[in-house]
């Protein structure tokens, strides 16, 4: 990170101005329960952070092909679908994390099922299978051969307050 601040010219721009408009936006979308906007807002935000690595010298690269594939897919299910229904993001690395509202599973899920239905981590989900049908044939291929599993997980409860800890009041992890 220091390497980006140092070297990007997007990245002054981007804490100043583009974070905090993407965080008012965010917390809009999330107060009136606006997937569209939190879609949108959530794949410009990954855009623009990716897009400050590659401006950082030398570059830091997150994405791969198969990351790019999978924004190729949401891209596809949204215009397919006349609206953004899906939305990505990436972890700390190329690893795709998409977005969709249970109404959309079959829709979203159903059609990556149909894509990766092979892998594990679809037990559980009663998703139904949809036809990659006007989805790039090319990036289907690349999702196929690149992504060896999927992570279904729906929202919870939401924060748990807990006593239990991993670690001691020294700082050593408890032994079990």
């Amino acid at each position: 990170m220091q390497i980006t601040v140092g070297t990007s010219e997007l990245f002054q721009r981007r804490a100043e101005v583009v974070v905090p408009k993407h965080m008012e936006l965010m917390v809009k979308a999330i107060q009136e329960k606006d997937f569209e906007t939190f879609g949108k807002v959530t794949m410009m935000e990954s855009n623009s952070f990716h897009a400050t690595c590659l401006d950082t010298f030398p570059p830091i690269f997150y994405l791969n092909d198969v990351s790019r594939a999978a924004i190729r897919v949401v891209e596809d299910i949204n215009r397919k679908a006349g609206k953004i229904v899906a939305a990505y993001t990436f972890d700390a690395g190329p690893n795709a994390v998409i977005y969709f509202e249970e109404q959309n599973a079959d829709l979203v899920a159903g059609l990556l099922k149909g894509v990766l239905g092979s892998l594990d981590g679809w037990q559980g989900r009663d998703i139904k299978v949809q036809e990659a049908v006007d989805v790039d044939a090319r990036a289907v291929e690349v999702l196929k051969s690149g992504v060896s599993r999927v992570i279904l997980t729906a929202v919870g409860e939401g924060p748990i307050r807990t006593e239990e800890s991993l670690i001691a009041a020294n700082g050593e992890p408890l032994k079990k």
